[in-house]
């Protein structure tokens, strides 16, 4: 891989393959401390400093993983996974 020949030559970073995923972040989501990570595809537009229009195509884009979210809650007793309604728990 060239990628990670890179990061090892110049930047001296070991990368543990059970742990690292490179991704294209246009095409496929990234997960990293429990968000996922991309570029979005949408295209707006501003207004730039002299009133010319500016197109703004790459923004990052981070959302939370639902389905992960769901299957703890449901582990701790707090959701219902078939229903995704939450169950009242008073302690």
């Amino acid at each position: 891989m060239k990628v990670r020949a890179t990061l090892q030559d110049t930047l001296k970073l070991d990368l543990s393959l059970e742990k690292t995923k490179l991704t294209n972040p246009r095409k496929d989501y990234a997960l990293f401390l429990g968000t996922l990570i991309g570029i979005s595809s949408h295209v707006s537009s501003t207004l730039g400093r002299h009133h010319q229009r500016l197109k703004t195509v790459s923004q990052i884009r981070m959302l939370a993983p639902m389905d992960r979210i769901f299957k703890k809650l449901n582990t701790a007793g707090f959701m219902e996974l078939e229903y995704k309604s939450g169950i009242p728990k008073f302690i």
